[in-house]
């Protein structure tokens, strides 16, 4: 898949899937939006919520982003995973948009305005890229 192939391929509103290592070792997959943007994939979770306690614990994960139909592609990244400081209700917005459309998205992101102590936005910057396309 060339740059502008995956680029686009994640631009999509596809719900990914991403991988994370429990306190026990474990793997723990979880469904999240994400927003690919300059490289990396931005996300945001609350800080309760088990991805989030294991990425406090071992700050790297991987991603699966898939189209489940005809023709079958998928992306699966992995990297690191760092904390980024950026307006929460901005990130939120754009995902919401993209995944409800306009106005269910601009709903649904007015939750996400002023201070969320209890949400974290983070970024997981791809170490390796791994891409299929059945077309290919």
């Amino acid at each position: 898949m060339s740059d502008r192939e995956l680029n686009a391929f994640l631009s999509r509103p596809l719900v990914a899937v991403i991988g994370t290592v429990d306190a026990s070792g474990r793997p723990r997959s979880a469904p999240v939006w994400f927003h690919w943007e300059e490289g990396a994939a931005y996300m945001f979770t609350s800080r309760g919520t088990l991805k989030w306690r294991n990425l406090e614990r071992n700050p790297h994960a991987s991603l699966c982003v898939d189209r489940r139909e005809p023709p079958y592609t998928s992306v699966i990244m992995d990297g690191p995973v760092e904390e980024v400081d950026r307006p929460l209700y901005e990130l939120v917005l754009s995902m919401a948009v993209r995944y409800y459309g306009d106005e269910k998205g601009r709903s649904f992101a007015e939750g996400y305005r002023g201070d969320q102590p209890g949400v974290v936005a983070f970024r997981l910057t791809p170490r390796h890229i791994a891409s299929f396309s059945s077309d290919e």
